[in-house]
Formats: structure tokens, sequence, C-alpha cells
């Protein structure tokens, strides 16, 4: 029997009116699982305190030199998708950070912040088939003159 997967978020509005709620890919469901952890800080869900990442802890970090930066939040992601998302292994995450500017319309002001490109490569237990996943964050919102 093939597993159900569903996707993310839930209406419970289609539950309460007897509709089907969407399914999606295991794919789909694993990266829909890996964007939470990232955006999840620890111990915001309280049934589970390892959830998350360490990224909003260290988002206004500028004393970290950025290699360090890149391999503090590699190893807090390892650690938590090795505990909460248990349909992958041989888990490979790559980290890039960049700092990105941007002037928004005619403002005179520059918005400067810090781009983190995440990768993540991975098998999935069940079929062996590979598994790839990317997203971007911006973070530390600075603005100068």
């Amino acid at each position: 029997m093939e597993k159900e997967f569903y996707q993310y978020p839930i209406h419970l509005s289609r539950i309460l009116q007897n509709k089907e709620l969407p399914l999606c890919s295991i794919g789909e469901s694993i990266s829909q699982n890996l964007q939470l952890i990232i955006i999840s800080h620890h111990g915001e869900h309280r049934y589970n305190l390892t959830f998350g990442c360490e990224i909003w802890d260290m988002d206004f970090d500028l004393i970290m030199s950025l290699k360090l930066w890149e391999e503090k939040l590699r190893k807090s992601l390892e650690h938590s998708i090795k505990e909460n998302e248990k349909r992958i292994e041989k888990t490979d995450i790559e980290i890039r950070i960049s700092e990105v500017e941007k002037v928004f319309g005619n403002a005179k002001y520059a918005s400067v912040k810090r781009k983190v490109d995440i990768f993540i490569k991975a098998q999935i237990v069940d079929s062996g088939e590979s598994y790839r996943f990317n997203t971007d964050l911006y973070l530390s919102p600075i603005s100068y003159n």
C-alpha cells in the first residue's frame, strides 16, 4: 500500500466540510518538512524541542566569520534533519552566504541583507531515489543612507 502525504498547509475547514485534503508526493512532503525545520526556532514546537534550527539565533551575529557561520548552520541543520526527517538518509548539506543590496523604488536608502542559500542532497529511504532541495532566505535587515 502506497503511503499518503498531505499537502501543507492543512486547511482544517475542509475536514469540517467532509472534503478530502489535498495530497502530495513524498518528495513534496519532505520539502515541506525541511522548509518548516529551516524556518522554525528550536523550542518553538512544544512537543519536540529539537525541531528547528539555529539560524534565528545566528541572524544578527556579525562577529563570527562567514565560514564559521555557514558551518555552524550546516551542523545545526544536519542534526535537526537527522532527528526530524527520517524519510531521507545520506544527507549532504551546502550553505552559501552572500550580502545583497536592494534599493526599493525611489527610496534614498538601500537595504542590505544577508542571503543564505541552502542546498540539500539526500536519498529517500523507502525507494533509494535521489532527492534534492534548495531554498534561500534573506536575513539581517540593515539600512544605510
